[in-house]
Parts: structure tokens; C-alpha cells; sequence
């Protein structure tokens, strides 16, 4: 078999594929010959290497679908994760975002709280050093249990600050994996 019969035959098996696609596998392997004639190869030689006209089109026509799969399973995988971003971005606005706001409002109070109560003690210092004839021992105590009971709200304060934190951030991670197609561990 010579050059003009191999190509022939290449085509009547290639007919599956797009003309653009048979053009340049034929250009591939006219190519081919011409290298092997360069190396001092006769037609029936390379054709010999190159195998069946048969079997080679069934190996490019095999190649060809599965890179077309590949290229479907990209853009399905496209599609899902966009769907999935969209499906997140209202999940989150419409259920996590009010009660995200409230807890954050929750903390951000609780460390409002501790930090007046603690300033308490200083503000009671103060007004003693402005108007000390004013100042009574109970307005002290009483200072002094304020700063007490915020130094507990601060410790509770920073305890639920960093929980809230670590939740947020495996929730993040959990979006973060869920998007990318991940398993969830």
C-alpha cells in the first residue's frame, strides 16, 4: 500500500469527524511520510510502522469523544458550580446572614458592656480627684463591682467572640469546599 492508499482509506474511516478535524489528522500523516521518506523509508515501510488505516481512525475517533466528554464534563462542572454559588449566595443571605448580624451584635454588646464596666472604676476615680467632697464609699464599692463583673463579661466576651470565629470560619471552609466539588471531612 502506498502513500495515495493509505490516505484514502484513513478518510473513508475518519467521516465521523469534522472536516476541519480530517484535514489536519491527513496533513498529519502526509508528514509523517515525508519524514520517513527523508529517512530513506519506502511508502510500504511507513506504512508498515503506521499500522492500519482502520485502527488508527478508531484510536483518533476514540481520543476525539473522549476529549469532547472532557469538554462537556468541564462546562457541566461550569454549570453546577455556578448553580451551587448562586443556591449559596441566597442560602446565606435569606438563613445565615440575620442570625450571623444578631450573634455579632450579641458579642459586639457584651464587649460594649465589659469594657463601660470596667471604665466605671476609672470614672469613679476621676469624679473622687474632681469633686472628692461629693464622693462616697458606696459610689467606690459600687464601682468596684462593676469592674469586677466586667472583667467576668470581658472573659465571656473573648471566649464567645473566638467560638463565633471558628464557627464562621469551618462554615467559610464548608462553602469554600462545597463550590470546588469537594468531600466534606
Amino acid at each position: 500500500m502506498n502513500k495515495l492508499d493509505f490516505l484514502k482509506e484513513l478518510t473513508v474511516y475518519l467521516q465521523d469527524l469534522s472536516s476541519q478535524e480530517q484535514e489536519e489528522i491527513i496533513q498529519d500523516f502526509e508528514e509523517h511520510f515525508e519524514m520517513g521518506r527523508a529517512e530513506g523509508k519506502t511508502d510500504e515501510e511507513i506504512v508498515r510502522s503506521l499500522g492500519s488505516p482502520q485502527q488508527i481512525a478508531n484510536e483518533l475517533q476514540s481520543t476525539q469523544q473522549f476529549e469532547k466528554a472532557q469538554v462537556n464534563h468541564s462546562e457541566q462542572s461550569h454549570l453546577r458550580r455556578t448553580g451551587i454559588i448562586i443556591g449559596l449566595f441566597f442560602f446565606n443571605l435569606i438563613i445565615v446572614l440575620g442570625p450571623s448580624v444578631g450573634i455579632a451584635g450579641i458579642i459586639l454588646a457584651a464587649w460594649v458592656t465589659a469594657f463601660s464596666f470596667v471604665a466605671q472604676l476609672l470614672i469613679a476615680g476621676v469624679q473622687w480627684i474632681i469633686h472628692p467632697e461629693s464622693f462616697y464609699l458606696f459610689e467606690l464599692f459600687t464601682s468596684i463591682t462593676f469592674a469586677g463583673s466586667g472583667l467576668f463579661i470581658f472573659i465571656a466576651a473573648n471566649y464567645i467572640t473566638n467560638a463565633f470565629i471558628r464557627l464562621f470560619s469551618k462554615y467559610i471552609g464548608f462553602n469554600v469546599r462545597l463550590v470546588k466539588g469537594e468531600s466534606h471531612s
